[in-house]
């Protein structure tokens, strides 16, 4: 049964509901839908009442899904200081590697400034491995003349250096609605260019090849291959993978180069179109895993099927901007033209929660990668001429409750077993509450707003809104 009204299974049966974990080893924790057991109707995780006939939601022992192991492995996050990237290490056999194991379960649902990778993937190595193929090869010529329609002319408009904006810029309707006339094949066009034979310091990569439109080839003074961790770490925050200055600010339409304050790895993906039945759900899904993957080490793809959009998320700044360049008004599977643009933050709470702890996470990893200590009460001593004022001491010592009078005489002692059975009482519901909170979203009586479930990708919480 469906929780829409256009019938149908629901496309979505998993929903990020938390993180657990120690430090260093987060993961997330799904929530299946559910099923109504008075009219057999099915529901999403989030939703407290069933769609059709209102009646509760009833808890099972089941619902949750954890693909992660838990206590029973030894697998941690670290730092990499020289390429700030997130790898792991195995803390009884000292193994490291750049993956995310499978022992350790999927990443948080959100993972903050550092990516983390898909578990249990070997991406890594394999576009290694395909770029040291490329490398044995001269790049060849995508086209024989570089096309015209997309230049300008240098110094004939007037250029805003802030916002990264041409006089005239927003005049056409069609901008960015058209279908990319070519499109990069990295099979036969990647391979060695001049910026693999001189010096590599302040060498980027083409944005005609990454287009699919470089006449240039093997003769070409950028980059004709994939970023890899070492190029983003080179890059810096201040350029993208093209050279192309990034600025303080996003632009209005969230196109562009992006800004330097935030470590843009998620994009937007409208155009998609309209599927229904579970086999082609599954298609849609595989071409967008496919396609996208191209590019670089995909971490998550969330589809909202409802909207025909999608956001996919890039272990790596980088390849985030590469595949922008590279799948802008591309097709995935027929005649749409896809709209790429950058993601905003998430406004869920369930993101901003796994954002948080996967930051701290990571900050934790990097104190220790630098031979700090990350104990609650680090050892401190005051310099030797150090005085330290009265009112401090006191606070310290304890003297100051010392000069407060007793007040017990002016209340009636309560029995002691009612005290006891109140205290107890009351910690096992703050215990309850904190797992719960842990484990759902922050309050399901929250009414979300219809707009702000198009960026989240909550399904229902939108519908409940149209519903109204």
């Amino acid at each position: 049964m469906s929780g829409r009204r256009g019938g149908g299974e629901l496309p979505r049966k998993l929903t990020a509901v938390g993180t657990l974990g120690d430090v260093g080893a987060a993961y997330a924790v799904y929530e299946k839908n559910w099923v109504c057991a008075d009219c057999n109707h099915e529901n999403y995780a989030r939703r407290q009442r069933c769609f059709r006939c209102r009646s509760p939601k009833v808890e099972r022992a089941d619902a949750l899904v954890v693909d992660s192991q838990g206590d029973q492995h030894a697998w941690r996050e670290a730092l990499d200081p020289a390429s700030s990237k997130i790898y792991y290490y195995n803390m009884q056999t000292n193994q490291t590697q750049w993956e995310r194991p499978a022992e350790m379960g999927a990443a948080p649902h959100a993972t903050g400034w550092f990516g983390r990778g898909k578990a249990g993937a070997d991406e890594v190595n394999r576009y290694e491995a395909q770029n040291a193929t490329f490398l044995a090869r001269p790049a060849r010529k995508q086209l024989d003349e570089m096309p015209n329609a997309n230049s300008r002319l240098e110094g004939a408009y007037e250029y805003n250096i802030w916002y990264d904006k041409y006089v005239g810029d927003h005049w056409g309707d069609s901008r960015g609605k058209e279908p990319a006339a070519t499109r990069c094949d990295l099979q036969l066009d990647a391979g060695k260019t001049k910026a693999d034979v001189v010096s590599k310091a302040n060498r980027y990569f083409c944005l005609h090849f990454a287009r699919g439109m470089c006449a240039r080839g093997a003769e070409c003074n950028y980059y004709h291959r994939l970023p890899s961790v070492a190029d983003e770490a080179r890059i810096g925050m201040m350029h993208d993978c093209f050279g192309r200055e990034r600025h303080a600010t996003d632009r209005d339409d969230m196109s562009g180069v992006g800004n330097f304050t935030r470590n843009s790895r998620t994009l937007y993906i409208g155009g998609l179109k309209s599927t229904s039945g579970a086999e082609a759900v599954k298609a849609q899904q595989d071409a967008l895993w496919k396609q996208f993957g191209e590019w670089g080490e995909v971490e998550n793809i969330n589809v909202i099927h409802r909207k025909a959009i999608c956001f996919v998320r890039y272990r790596h700044r980088t390849s985030a901007e590469f595949a922008k360049e590279a799948m802008g008004n591309q097709t995935l599977e027929s005649d749409e033209v896809l709209n790429i643009r950058w993601a905003f933050d998430d406004p869920n709470p369930v993101a901003k929660q796994a954002g948080e702890r996967a930051d701290h996470d990571a900050i934790v990893a990097m104190v220790q990668a630098q031979g700090g200590s990350t104990a609650q009460d680090a050892a401190f001593d005051y310099p030797e001429q150090y005085q330290m004022p009265a009112t401090k001491r006191q606070r310290i010592e304890g003297d100051t409750v010392a000069s407060y009078p007793d007040t017990d005489t002016q209340f009636v002692a309560e029995d002691s077993s009612t005290t006891a059975s109140i205290a107890a009482t009351a910690a096992t519901a703050s215990a309850t509450e904190d797992l719960y909170a842990q484990l759902s979203y922050a309050d399901p009586t929250i009414e979300i707003p219809a707009d702000e479930a198009l960026v989240r990708g909550d399904d229902e919480a939108a519908e409940q809104q149209e519903s109204g």
